[in-house]
C-alpha cells in the first residue's frame, strides 16, 4: 500500500492572494502543547498539537468544525496543522531580517570602536 498526501494549491484556483503579515506575531501567541488523549482510538495515549480554541483566535482559518462519528458523533474543533507551515516560513523570514539588522548593527558598533 502507497498513501501519500497532497493538498492543491494551483494559483489559478485562487483570488486576493498576499503574503502573511505579522507571522512572527502570530506564531509567538501560539502554545505548542503535551497532553494525553481522553478518548477514541488514542486514549491514554500521549501527544502534541495545539488546543483548537485557542489556535481559533490567533489563525480562525485553519481551524474548522467536524462531526465526528467514529469517537461520539460530536461535532468538535479540528486544525488544518499542515497549514500552519506557511506560517512559519514567513516568521523565519521575518526573523531572518531582525537577525540581518542586528549583525548590521553589530559590524557597525564594531568598526566604530576600533577608530
Amino acid at each position: 500500500v502507497v498513501a501519500y498526501s497532497t493538498t492543491v494549491s494551483d494559483r489559478r484556483l485562487k483570488d486576493n492572494i498576499f503574503t502573511i503579515e505579522s507571522a512572527l506575531d502570530k506564531v509567538s501567541k501560539l502554545r505548542g502543547v503535551e497532553y494525553i488523549w481522553k478518548d477514541g482510538a488514542r486514549k491514554g495515549q500521549s501527544d502534541i498539537g495545539f488546543i483548537a480554541q485557542e489556535v481559533e483566535e490567533v489563525i480562525p482559518q485553519i481551524v474548522r468544525e467536524k462531526e465526528m462519528p467514529l469517537l461520539d458523533g460530536g461535532t468538535y474543533k479540528t486544525v488544518d496543522y499542515e497549514k500552519v507551515t506557511a506560517l512559519l516560513i514567513e516568521a523565519v523570514k521575518e526573523q531572518q531580517i531582525i537577525i540581518n539588522k542586528l549583525e548590521q548593527r553589530i559590524v557597525t558598533l564594531e568598526s566604530g570602536s576600533k577608530n
